[in-house]
Order: structure tokens, then C-alpha cells, then sequence
């Protein structure tokens, strides 16, 4: 499977973020690490309290409040109060939520089961809720894709802001960490079952990944303001490629579409893994192809989840707007004298899922 979306005009009017990293702050970028002593790494939120009066704190889940306060961020960054449309995407949805609903079930025989889990868990309660939060009536969708569950949803926002139909968009993302997710994962091999350092996690040997999770929601428009992040210039899915030969040449045929070749590239956001089997053509790509570019990796910082690749999209909208890279995403050094204009994001998901996101600056 192979998708495409070539000249488009779609611009990042705002971000909100909260990750397993301290990004919900737009004051700073990524100025320390904060580092993780789990086999999981789990978002840092900010302090609700800003966001929720006390009753509200009592009946939203974990999920719930780390999604309506990104929306808030977000909007905030934007400084604007409304949308017209919101689109989200979630690999697996609330799984926490929902196991908390099934282990309910089983312990109370099926009866007197509170619904507060339930309605949380479906994998379309976080638009619902911001749509109920910001009284938005007008388009609200949700992608359940997986690995391409976030391309997904931006694909449709640009069918939308091409069509004229709406003037400002919510696109969020979302997935988090469950214990029987990482049960799966680890017998199906996704997961590293030796217990490492994340923030050593590149210098693996074996197969598998760290298991993560994050929150990210975009503002994103037609038109080009002078408070714009960048503009999002294409952006291509492609599913289990037959081998990296057709992986790399898909990759230039996205470059030539956008009358670009690799030298054009000004920063390479890595989306490798730690995974020893399945970061191989990343890691080829970067050689092959990108050595002259500044290589930004994050997922030492994130760990791995199906919409990771909407904190790549954050970081390289973040590099573009701030013309700089922090130290703690930064794996080769940035070229000296140039500005930072174009970033391509190429993220994997445990090696089936690809996708390609050129960003530039104007």
C-alpha cells in the first residue's frame, strides 16, 4: 500500500504536547532529559489543576485529562479560542481505560458496573470530549489504524483544507502504555525483554523497542500567519515495503515529486527504534542518503507507540520555528552557516509501517 499526498498547503498554526518528556511548556524546548527507571516510558503531565476544577479531575480518566489539556496548550499556542473541525487518531485507543472496564466486569459478575470506564475507553470518546469541551458542531472524525493511524487523520484534515470546508482544523494523537499491550509485545518479540537504560537505547543490540506512549495535538490551517510553526509540503504512507531497494526508492520519488533531491534536506528525523533487526534501513537511509544533514533521534526519549509519529512531526515543526535542535535529540552534528529550512521525518513502525513528512519553513 502506498499513499501520497503531493502540494499541499497545510500550516501548524499550534502544538500541544505532553509526552514522557516535559513538552507541554512552549517556554522551553527539550532542555533536559528526564530519565525513566521502568520498562515503559510514561508521560509527564502538567499540573491539571490549571486545566480542571476539582470534580472534573474526579470523574475524567488518565487519558481524558492528558488530551483535553494538550487541547488547551494547543489552542493557547494558536491564540485562538475555537475550531471548525476535529480529526483524531489513536493506534488502540484508551487501552488502560478499557482494562479497567473488563477487569470490573469479571470481578463484579457483570452487575452495577460504573460506566465513567466504558465511556472513556471507545476509541472516539476523546473527540467527543473535545468536541464537548470546545463546542465544536462542526466535522469530528476518528482514525483506529494503527501504525498509520495519525497519517491517516492528517490525510483527511488535507482533503478538508483543500476543499475549502473548514478554515482551521484540531488534529490529535494519542495512545498509551498498558500492561497487556507489553505482555503481547514482548512474546510477539516488538519489545526488548532484557531490561535496559532508555536513554542508551540506540547502542542495543537485540531486537525490540522500549514500549511508550504521548499526547500531541495540532492547529492546522491553509493559509501561511506570521505565527505559523511550518508548513507540512507532503507526507506519504507506504506498508511493508518489499525490501530497502524499493524503500529507498520510494523515498526519492517523494523527493523529485516535490522537485527536491537529498542535498536539499537540512535536517533527517530519524525514526529508529532501538530495535537491532528493524531499524536497518533507517539507519541505511541516513547513510546512504542523508549524511550531509543534521540526524535528529527521539524515541530514546518517547519509546515506541502507533502514532509516534506525531511527536516527530512536533519535533521538526519545533527545529524549523526555533532554528535550533536540542542537545538531547541531536545524534550528528548541524551543518555550521546554514539556516534550518527543510526537515524530513522518516518514521517505521516496528518495521511494517512507513512514512515520509517534508517540512519546510516557508
Amino acid at each position: 500500500m502506498l499513499t501520497t499526498m503531493a502540494g499541499i498547503h497545510c500550516f501548524i498554526q499550534g502544538v500541544g504536547v505532553i509526552s514522557p518528556q516535559k513538552t507541554y511548556d512552549h517556554g522551553e524546548f527539550l532542555p533536559a532529559v528526564t530519565h525513566h527507571d521502568s520498562h515503559a516510558l510514561t508521560c509527564i503531565p502538567p499540573d491539571f489543576k490549571q486545566y480542571f476544577s476539582p470534580m472534573q479531575l474526579r470523574r475524567l480518566g488518565r487519558m481524558p485529562r492528558m488530551v483535553l489539556a494538550a487541547a488547551a496548550i494547543c489552542l493557547d499556542n494558536a491564540r485562538v479560542s475555537t475550531v471548525d473541525a476535529i480529526i483524531t487518531a489513536t493506534g488502540y485507543g484508551a487501552q488502560e481505560d478499557m482494562a479497567k472496564f473488563l477487569d470490573e466486569m469479571l470481578y463484579q459478575d457483570e452487575t452495577l458496573l460504573p460506566p465513567t470506564y466504558f465511556m472513556q475507553s471507545g476509541y472516539n470518546a476523546m473527540a467527543g470530549l473535545l468536541a464537548m469541551n470546545l463546542k465544536c458542531t462542526g466535522y469530528n472524525s476518528n482514525f483506529v489504524s494503527r501504525g498509520f493511524a495519525f497519517e491517516t487523520a492528517l490525510q483527511d484534515v488535507v482533503m478538508h483544507l483543500g476543499e475549502k470546508e473548514t478554515d482551521r482544523v484540531l488534529l490529535g494523537a494519542f495512545d498509551d502504555v498498558s500492561p497487556q499491550q507489553y505482555g503481547e509485545y514482548i512474546r510477539m518479540g516488538y519489545f526488548k525483554k532484557e531490561k535496559i537504560d532508555h536513554l542508551s537505547l540506540f547502542e542495543s543490540k537485540t531486537a525490540g523497542t522500549l514500549q511508550g506512549e504521548g499526547v500531541a495535538l495540532f492547529i492546522l490551517s491553509a493559509v501561511k500567519t506570521p505565527e505559523s510553526l511550518c508548513r507540512i509540503r507532503d507526507f506519504r504512507m507506504l506498508y511493508r515495503p518489499a525490501d530497502y531497494g524499493a524503500l529507498s526508492r520510494e523515498l526519492n520519488d517523494f523527493l523529485s515529486k516535490n522537485d527536491l533531491t537529498p542535498n536539499d534536506v537540512d535536517v533527517f528525523i530519524n525514526g529508529i527504534s532501538g530495535d537491532a533487526d528493524r531499524d536497518q534501513w533507517n539507519l541505511s537511509l541516513r547513510r546512504d542518503r542523508f549524511a550531509h544533514a543534521a540526524e535528529v533521534r527521539f524515541k530514546h526519549l518517547t519509546g515506541e507507540y502507533a502514532t509516534a509519529s506525531s511527536f516527530a512531526l512536533w519535533l521538526g515543526a519545533e527545529i524549523l520555528k526555533k532554528q535550533t535542535i536540542p542537545q538531547a535529540v541531536l545524534a550528528t552534528p548541524i551543518p555550521t552557516g546554514c539556516p534550518l529550512g527543510t526537515a524530513l521525518v522518516c518514521n517505521h513502525f516496528l518495521g511494517r509501517n512507513y512514512s515520509f513528512f517534508l517540512l519546510t519553513s516557508r
